[in-house]
């Protein structure tokens, strides 16, 4: 990307982001002044509400991401745009009504009141606030991928099957990358590879040869992926110092505080206790809908693993048939599984299944943020094939957390445990504030639930030999089809 390009890029997404933000506000305000005209003078109630309104969206936008567009996928940004604002909505309107009761002033409400005529104003600031997010996403969304056509992109690892894995991520955003070639990193042409492309993808990689690969890439101005291992995590939050005259990276691993434990523990009884006085309609709901399907048992019970191996039995709402549900050797939900049924479909889009682990929470068996709860079965397959899945067992496990959140059901064995350490080793109360509000978004993503299964995809044939012109003369590289290979799992 050139520095005009650059420069386009950036003026019409902040123009547009700045647009969409006073959007919000008149839209808000400008309704809510309908049946309060003390908004638009400068009094105590206009100041606190439009204080209250401009903090809430900018901590939320921190929270969801904001206008994220060309980093994140359309649907990303749209819900997490939603959600601030909708969540911004809601905290203002409290304000708004809570400045409103004044018993001592005739003019004012003497009691609070959040049902009255402004609870439609605020619905209808809400609908129409969801549109002009469509719309001004919508457009961010064309005019940036228009100025920034797809990246050529290489893939240098050391296995076919690694290739296929990266792949397929790249696959979900082929608007940003253009996958043009895989080759191995011992090949003997794979630095001219990489003065062909834009950007550089490095899975399994060696540590001596990454870092000789990294050096050219930094050489060259190419933008690099590196795949995240172990010891990337560590040194994730490394500090600089300089002894005497000499810089190193001061690594030290920090515990969480016992004050630390104790507010998470409270406010996993209280996140607990609330959630399930306010969720006992849907939970009640639920239940009735999986035993009037098929007669069987409402909830499903099965050991998990948490923190230093320990063993509890989670509850969820039961999702698969009886008979699934009863077998002694588990595993894990595949794609399109003929085990989940009609309801259980549902409650597992929505997540609803897993509400009565709100229990565990509240017994200390679990906490509301911490690494997924594995199966037993999973935990010991795991461990075999990644060493490293053993370290997220240092934590209680969670019902929600950065695996749960960025990851899939399906996700790899390797990356659940990288997501898992990035999490423990980032760890802090403000951070688990910010996943449980993250939570929410799951809602919005439907590749969240997806089972394992095997999925083809476009990946070419990771080259071992030097080509015989140019790669970006070669007709390998443009004309030959793409060759399919089934992701490992």
């Amino acid at each position: 990307m050139n520095n005009r390009q650059r420069r386009l890029t950036h003026l019409i997404k902040y123009g547009l982001q700045i647009v969409l933000y006073i959007l919000m506000f008149l839209c808000f305000f400008g309704l809510q002044a309908v049946s309060n005209p003390q908004l638009l003078n400068l009094s105590r109630t206009a100041v606190t509400t439009m204080t209250a309104f401009l903090l809430s969206a900018m901590i939320l936008s921190v929270v969801y991401g904001g206008f994220d567009i060309g980093i994140r996928k359309k649907r990303s940004v749209l819900s997490s745009m939603c959600l601030t604002f909708f969540i911004t909505d809601i905290i203002t309107y409290l304000f708004l009504q809570i400045m409103n009761v004044n018993p001592q002033n005739p003019e004012a409400n003497k009691r609070l009141i959040l049902l009255g005529e402004d609870l439609l104003l605020l619905v209808m600031a809400i609908v129409l606030q969801m549109a002009l997010i469509y719309l001004l996403v919508s457009i961010g969304h064309k005019l940036y991928y228009r100025l920034n056509p797809p990246k050529r992109s290489l893939i240098i690892t050391s296995s076919q099957e690694m290739a296929n894995q990266v792949a397929s991520k790249l696959e979900i955003h082929k608007k940003r990358y253009r996958l043009c070639e895989c080759v191995h990193y011992q090949c003997p042409d794979v630095r001219e590879s990489i003065l062909a492309h834009d950007v550089v993808f490095m899975a399994g990689v060696p540590d001596t040869e990454e870092g000789q690969l990294e050096a050219f890439c930094f050489q060259n101005n190419k933008s690099i992926y590196l795949m995240a291992e172990l010891e990337d995590v560590i040194i994730s939050n490394a500090h600089t110092m300089v002894l005497d005259d000499m810089p190193f990276l001061h690594i030290r691993r920090v515990e969480p505080t016992p004050f630390q434990l104790i507010v998470k523990r409270i406010m996993d009884v209280c996140i607990s206790l609330v959630g399930l006085i306010i969720a006992s309609p849907i939970m009640l709901i639920a239940a009735l809908a999986i035993h009037l399907g098929d007669n069987g048992p409402v909830f499903f019970r099965q050991q998990r693993a948490t923190i230093n191996g320990n063993i509890f039995t989670i509850l969820k709402f039961r999702t698969m048939s009886v008979a699934a549900s009863s077998e002694t050797q588990q595993h894990s939900a595949t794609k399109d599984d003929a085990r989940i049924t009609p309801v259980g479909s549902i409650l597992r889009k929505t997540r609803v299944d897993e509400l009565p682990q709100l229990w565990n929470v509240l017994k200390g068996e679990m906490s509301i943020v911490g690494p997924r709860p594995e199966m037993l079965e999973n935990v010991t397959r795991y461990t075999q094939e990644v060493p490293e899945f053993q370290y997220r067992q240092q934590m209680k496990a969670g019902m929600t957390g950065l695996a749960q959140i960025e990851g899939k059901y399906n996700t790899s064995p390797q990356d659940k445990a990288m997501l898992d350490l990035i999490y423990i080793e980032q760890f802090s109360l403000a951070q688990d504030l910010k996943l449980i509000l993250r939570t929410l978004t799951l809602i919005f993503r439907k590749d969240s639930t997806e089972g394992f299964g095997d999925k083809a995809v476009q990946c070419p044939k990771m080259r071992v030999t030097p080509l015989l012109s140019p790669v970006e003369d070669s007709p390998s590289n443009s004309d030959a089809p793409e060759q399919v290979y089934p992701t490992a799992l």
